[in-house]
């Protein structure tokens, strides 16, 4: 149950000036494709394939964890359906954007799945940020054309354009160490419902 992929790798998308021209792995980053790495200056920071092989349950399931869901997810994210799936991405990934801009990872944590390696490690990435002091100076998602479409095996396959507004990235006093580039690019992301919600499997930026 597992998106088909080529290697993923987190790679560099940015302008640093000033001290940080040489901190290396310190730099803000945005996730990308090994080929749209070669575009720019920077060079991957890692090189990994999706481990995707959580097990999913049918609707059917009597156990539920809904209560576990952020009070503002919309009821549309919350039914098992296409549009469900739809809703539930969308907001997943704005979700994701604004735990960068606040450095709290507590809504992501609560619809991914134990199983999305993915997640974890973006998860870990705004953490150790956090732990410095440092956060994104905006949300810089904007999602458009969202759609879900079934999969074969498990669940539905969603992808949406995500444009990534040029911003920085600041430090506990405010002051911005760090500027990443505007960008553009495809996002697909395998959900799942389990025990009476939809939990995200694995996503890929293309």
């Amino acid at each position: 149950m597992q998106l088909q992929r080529s290697t993923i790798a987190w790679a560099t998308a940015l302008v640093i000036g000033g001290t940080l021209a040489g901190c290396g792995g310190n730099e803000p980053t945005e996730p990308t494709t090994a080929a749209s790495a070669n575009r720019d200056s920077g060079s991957p920071a890692s090189s990994e394939s999706s481990s995707a092989t959580g097990s999913a349950t049918s609707s059917g399931d009597s156990s539920s964890d809904t209560a576990d869901l952020p009070t503002d997810l919309p009821a549309e994210a919350r039914k098992e359906s296409k549009e469900g799936a739809a809703a539930f991405g969308k907001y997943y990934y704005e979700a994701f954007g604004d735990a960068s801009h606040t450095g709290r990872t507590t809504v992501i944590e609560q619809l991914d799945s134990k199983d999305c390696g993915v997640c974890g490690r973006g998860v870990r990435n705004i953490q150790s940020d956090a732990e410095k002091g440092w956060t994104r100076s905006v949300n810089p998602y904007t999602i458009r054309n969202v759609e879900a479409t079934k999969r074969p095996d498990l669940g539905y396959e969603v992808t949406m354009r995500v444009n990534v507004v040029a911003h920085e990235r600041i430090d506990a006093d405010g002051k911005a160490n760090g500027k990443v580039r505007a960008a553009d690019y495809t996002l697909t992301e395998h959900l799942v419902w389990e025990n009476g919600r939809w939990h995200v499997l694995d996503w890929l930026v293309t």
